[in-house]
């Protein structure tokens, strides 16, 4: 919230969850330090309403700094949002070349900085996100890399998992 609001960026974020009222000193800080142009939209729950978001967005900024395979910017990636996300290993792991990273506020400043001046980096990133996410996250994909390894538990020579109706 610090590195968006540090400047104006000419645009608006974005912020999906409850962070109104201030119900802790955690959002208490959040809101604090938002600009201007940060609009608290609530929790949003419609998949159309998520999905509008995402598509018309000029990016997605990731701050989440532990966890996995995160839903949020796997969606993001779907939807081709160029990415800034804190760099963390589970971040890296899931967006790969399709994001910028940022250690701490000002790095991030210098990344929503640049990003938002540069169209056709914004432009490459947007391929990349849909590139990985095409490679690493369709259900095809993890349900194949299940399937494989269900298969390799079973007895040598019996490398066929039985299918329903088959």
């Amino acid at each position: 919230m610090r590195a968006f609001s540090a400047r104006p960026r000419g645009l608006r974020l974005a912020i999906l969850g409850d962070y109104l009222p201030q119900s802790d000193a955690y959002h208490r800080a959040v809101v604090d330090a938002a600009s201007d142009e940060v609009v608290f939209l609530g929790s949003v729950y419609a998949p159309a309403e998520v999905a509008a978001l995402r598509f018309h967005s000029v990016g997605y900024l990731h701050g989440h700094t532990v966890g996995g395979t995160n839903p949020s910017l796997v969606e993001a990636l779907a939807a081709g949002n160029p990415v800034i996300a804190h760099d963390n290993v589970y971040n890296r792991w899931v967006a790969g070349d399709a994001a910028l990273y940022f250690r701490d506020a000002d790095d991030a400043d210098e990344r929503i900085t640049s990003f938002l001046g540069d169209p056709d980096g914004r432009a490459a990133l947007a391929a990349s996100a849909r590139r990985r996410h095409a490679e690493e996250f369709t259900w095809e994909h993890v349900a194949g890399q299940y399937e494989d390894l269900l298969a390799s538990q079973l007895p040598p020579g019996d490398r066929r998992l039985p299918r329903e109706n088959a």
